[in-house]
């Protein structure tokens, strides 16, 4: 058989490790739910946090994963803007709102995501959309609202801060995809990803700390780790859904636009929701199935190459544009890591509204 064009093989596998990353982030609401179950949203963040910072402070302190020698005059600066955004910025935002808003409320407000995506992109990275990619991300986003908002009472619950907080949180994590695309010829998907787990432990174990010590309930904060069902969903929220998700998206955004990335976070809520189905017992409506045609069809269509340049001066299609070089090519030592990074937003319909608060 003959092989394929090495650009061929190359976007596969790009896309290929996109969808990854929508299996990975889909599965993360299960496991926070669970985990959920023992702590509190806060506390459990600190406990993800600390852990993910840990699972890639250690092997870079060690050697086993080399990080790209530092270069003089790069600035630090978006490196730590980055951070802020995601994970402190988003999780804050989103576990907050989540207080005074629904699951299928806050699913609503996080289906925006692409679309903010597409238009930071615009702005920032000035990167061109065809029509039918603009559509596509609109058909995606319909998708979700429509699988999360049927129901009449889907709002009900939601108050006009949650509701903005949620799509604050959305546009955080817009940004984000935006602003480490921005980078991507910078620094590598290692260097990101460890200043994002780095702030995201030094927030969040922090807040933790002045909490519980305000308090006077230090014990409450150290009760989870002596639970046996705590650690299991924990290893994986923190490790696959922070640490390789992370590096899955970086290493997507490094070759793809920032809002055909948010697509695959939304197909990620779809993930979330068959996974509810089939391994919980969920029930399944003819609105998911419609919601899921739209998505799925949202996805290809965003993604379809063909005729998708846009006017003059566009960037491409992004995995078919010059930008497939390996990482290797653009940062020294870019392939030796393994990074960390981005997740879904607010999924399920009617489940424990909490539980999403760090899916």
């Amino acid at each position: 058989m003959t092989d394929l064009p090495a650009t061929a093989k190359s976007n596969a596998a790009i896309y290929a490790l996109a969808i990854l990353y929508a299996i990975v982030i889909g599965f993360s609401f299960m496991f926070t739910k669970l985990a959920l179950g023992h702590a509190d949203p806060f506390d459990m963040l600190a406990y993800r946090f600390a852990l993910s910072f840990a699972a890639l402070a250690i092997p870079v302190r060690a050697g086993w994963i080399r990080m790209p020698p530092k270069q003089k005059g790069r600035p630090r600066l978006p490196l730590l803007l980055v951070s802020l955004v995601y994970p402190t910025a988003f999780f804050g935002l989103q576990s907050v709102g989540l207080d005074a808003a629904t699951t299928s409320g806050a699913g609503i407000f996080s289906a925006t995501s692409p679309i903010f995506a597409l238009l930071l992109g615009a702005l920032l990275l000035k990167e061109q959309a065809s029509k039918l990619q603009l559509l596509s991300v609109l058909v995606s986003a319909f998708g979700l609202v429509f699988m999360t908002g049927i129901s009449p009472d889907a709002l009900r619950g939601t108050s006009a801060v949650g509701g903005g907080l949620i799509l604050l949180s959305a546009v955080a994590l817009a940004l984000y995809g935006v602003l480490a695309r921005g980078l991507r010829h910078s620094y590598s998907a290692v260097e990101l990803s460890y200043a994002m787990m780095r702030t995201g432990c030094w927030f969040f174990v922090g807040l933790a700390l002045v909490r519980h010590l305000a308090q006077g309930t230090m014990s409450a904060l150290l009760a989870p780790a002596s639970e046996p069902g705590f650690w299991l969903p924990l290893l994986y929220i923190a490790i696959m859904s922070s640490l390789v998700s992370s590096w899955l998206s970086n290493f997507a955004l490094a070759r793809i636009e920032a809002f055909k990335v948010s697509l695959f976070v939304n197909l990620g809520n779809l993930v979330s929701i068959s996974s509810g189905v089939l391994i919980m017992g969920d029930h399944w409506s003819g609105a998911q199935t419609i919601g899921t045609i739209c998505m799925l069809t949202g996805v290809i269509g965003a993604n379809y190459r063909g005729g998708l340049r846009g006017a003059a001066g566009s960037r491409g299609t992004g995995a078919d544009s010059a930008e497939v070089e390996t990482e290797a090519e653009k940062v020294p030592g870019r392939n030796n890591g393994v990074a960390a990074s981005a997740e879904p937003s607010p999924e399920v319909p009617d489940r424990n509204k909490s539980a999403v608060s760090s899916a």
